[in-house]
């Protein structure tokens, strides 16, 4: 009877120590993840990352939603950068097609109650590019063909953003191109750097930019994109 009871009180405190409490040292980040016409979404996840690198591992991952779309997360009490993502492959690596995500990272700090709300909207390139086109009135289209190596390729995506330093999310991006490449991507006016890629967010590799400035009015341009040599 001994031996039973000491096997019990050790099994009780090896499920201790792996689920954490929500004490001092921890807090609670719990939300909704919804797609962007306000259904919840079942299947997603929440990344967390101590640091603001989020193209590495996570530090932590939510379990996956279910059709109510809700996560719960009891994590050590510090800084988090936090994004939602859907992805049907491996966890980790970068967003392909069919993927959905948040976004820009959002910054999660710590406050006095232990317990954090935070809510996401999760969608796939298309949508993103749809969402941002039906946004703005004034938009000239750029389009045509991304390729490599002289052949054009699928499911590669072209994206614009208004600095040439890769520090962030492109501000504009396309739809997946189709099957013969071709892709559009409608912007306002301004000063944009233009690149193509097939992973999402765009490699921090080096790769070559067009410069382009769109003005009021300006009919379709035509565009070719080169993806960059790996």
């Amino acid at each position: 009877m001994t031996s039973r009871l000491t096997a019990i009180i050790a099994v009780v405190i090896t499920l201790s120590a792996a689920v954490p409490a929500c004490g001092g040292d921890n807090i609670i980040i719990s939300g909704r993840i919804m797609s962007i016409g306000s259904n919840p979404v079942s299947g997603a996840e929440v990344y967390l990352y101590v640091s603001d690198n989020t193209r590495k591992p996570a530090d932590f991952i939510s379990p996956k939603t279910a059709t109510d779309g809700i996560y719960r997360m009891v994590v050590p009490k510090t800084r988090y950068k936090a994004v939602a993502r859907i992805k049907k492959g491996e966890r980790y690596g970068p967003l392909m097609p069919g993927d959905r995500h948040s976004g820009e990272p959002v910054t999660v700090i710590p406050d006095e109650e232990n317990a954090i709300t935070l809510d996401f909207t999760v969608a796939d390139m298309q949508e993103l590019a749809q969402k941002r086109t039906k946004d703005r009135l004034e938009l000239t289209e750029i389009r045509g063909k991304i390729s490599a190596g002289g052949k054009v390729i699928a499911s590669a995506y072209a994206f614009a953003r208004t600095g040439k330093i890769a520090a962030t999310i492109p501000e504009h991006i396309s739809s997946w191109t189709d099957a013969e490449g071709n892709f559009s991507l409608k912007l306002p006016k301004g000063e944009y750097f233009l690149g193509a890629a097939v992973e999402f967010p765009p490699p921090d590799m080096a790769m070559e930019l067009k410069e382009v400035t769109v003005k009021d009015g300006d009919l379709p341009v035509a565009i070719n994109l080169q993806l960059p040599a790996k």
